[in-house]
């Protein structure tokens, strides 16, 4: 069988390299695969190495030569936008790491000027109120995380593998007789590493309890909820410490007021950190917590991570996160109640050394039996070779095929820019919001022109 697989890849600072270059391994054992990427030097010698690299118009020249198209796709337009003219040309199967790929979609269509395309696609999902709906989105006047944008994404695909139930039931309802399938998250399963000698080596005491946030710093991610319960704990347990892994940048009210609460160092941000030094971290941490809000129906792989090192897990009861077995994950609501149940978790934790080690070793082996890489690359294949042999689908519209009016389409890009430029100052401040769209120019070219995609933003 021979693949072309379509990621970002390190030096791209992403939760989906770092599962990509983990599951290439494993694929690759049993099936020739080509790597598809946008345009820079990947950083791991071994896998330039190793694997064949094509820009999208190398691939574009023959698809034909492929068995099977897999596209990793994510809520970043700088990262995965490229995928896009590959996919209308060879359909393939569709990864989805999150279902509100509002960015990435929103990326491929208002930025470019494209206003038709996005029109069509609200009217294809919600009929009659879709035009109105695309320009609330245009001027920021409507949450994109209760809008769908996904469907030529699925459209433009043969399957679809979702990594986790809940994205599987909202995936299903646009698929139109095209096979979704749920095959959970593959990560590596490790030896556990020296917590005592772990916490010497990081500068804590050994009587610590250190609470680590595994995952990204962005708002939707919920720091700022979790201070309110450090502040009531602290009196009672001095030893309470938080360790803040994951890189961006967080919401400027939330770094204000860690900064005004940290006066005891007790709140240590390790920012984006390299794979070794991030294991090290889960291991010398005593519990993992991970609370999102709005959810985009992803898997975190970063609270996999913390599963596999043996931690109990806080997390938001919501989404995905419902899956998640009672005796390993502890669910706090996303309502009033947030601070008070928080609080009541993380007492019982502190004052029963031997529940943390019950839920730490329920983690350990739900991780063991349901996420090991090998497992995942094994439902990859059946999934492909289910799909090679299915009815191909034709998709409902052809999605990207007409360039936007050059006027109009202009002033929608700049409109849909200002926008963004207003929710990005809302959540991060000024110095925040000229870094990020500094480091995020536009995609090159049309997404069915076939170019390559040269940049290392990250969005």
């Amino acid at each position: 069988m021979r693949l072309a697989f379509f990621s970002p890849f390190n030096p791209l600072k992403t939760g989906v390299a770092d599962y990509s270059e983990e599951l290439l391994p494993y694929l690759s054992a049993h099936a020739e695969v080509d790597l598809v990427t946008s345009g820079y030097e990947l950083a791991s010698r071994e896998i330039r190495d190793r694997y064949r690299i094509l820009s999208p118009r190398e691939f574009l020249a023959s698809p034909g030569r492929y068995d099977m198209a897999i596209y990793q796709l994510a809520n970043n337009v700088e990262q995965h936008g490229y995928m896009a003219p590959c996919m209308r040309r060879s359909p393939g199967i569709a990864v989805l790491h999150d279902y509100y790929l509002h960015y990435l979609m929103l990326g491929l269509t208002l930025m470019k000027g494209d206003m038709r395309t996005l029109r069509r696609i609200f009217a294809a999902r919600y009929g009659g109120s879709g035009s109105g709906l695309a320009h609330r989105v245009l001027f920021g006047m409507y949450d994109p995380y209760r809008v769908s944008t996904v469907m030529p994404l699925v459209e433009m695909s043969r399957g679809v593998i979702m990594h986790n139930a809940y994205g599987e039931s909202l995936v299903a309802a646009e698929a139109r007789g095209r096979p979704v399938r749920v095959i959970p998250m593959g990560i590596p399963i490790r030896p556990l590493l020296d917590q005592a000698a772990l916490k010497r080596k990081y500068g804590f005491e050994p009587d610590d309890f250190v609470l680590a946030s595994v995952s990204t710093l962005s708002h939707t991610k919920r720091t700022k909820a979790i201070l309110p319960a450090l502040k009531r704990l602290w009196p009672r347990h001095p030893r309470l410490r938080f360790l803040i892994l994951g890189g961006g940048r967080m919401p400027r009210e939330t770094r204000r007021e860690i900064e005004a609460m940290n006066g005891h160092g007790r709140i240590r941000m390790a920012g984006w950190l390299a794979a070794e030094e991030y294991w090290e971290c889960l291991n010398l941490a005593d519990a993992a917590i991970d609370l999102r809000y709005p959810s985009g129906a992803e898997t975190s792989a970063s609270l996999l991570r913390a599963m596999s090192a043996g931690k109990p897990l806080i997390v938001s009861r919501q989404g995905s996160f419902l899956e998640l077995p009672e005796e390993c994950a502890w669910k706090v609501p996303v309502d009033h109640t947030e601070a008070s149940t928080l609080c009541d978790y993380l007492t019982a934790m502190l004052e029963s050394p031997s529940l943390v080690s019950r839920m730490g070793a329920a983690a350990r082996r739900q991780a063991e039996t349901t996420h090991p890489l090998e497992l995942a690359a094994e439902a990859y294949l059946r999934f492909i070779g289910e799909v090679a042999g299915s009815a191909v689908h034709a998709p409902s519209d052809d999605w990207f095929a007409a360039p936007p009016s050059r006027l109009p389409g202009a002033v929608y890009s700049t409109l849909y820019k200002v926008s963004r430029a207003v929710a990005l100052l809302r959540h991060y401040g000024v110095r925040e919001t000229v870094r990020r769209i500094r480091a995020a120019p536009e995609p090159a070219g049309r997404p069915n022109a076939g170019g390559e995609t040269r940049t290392r933003g990250v969005a």
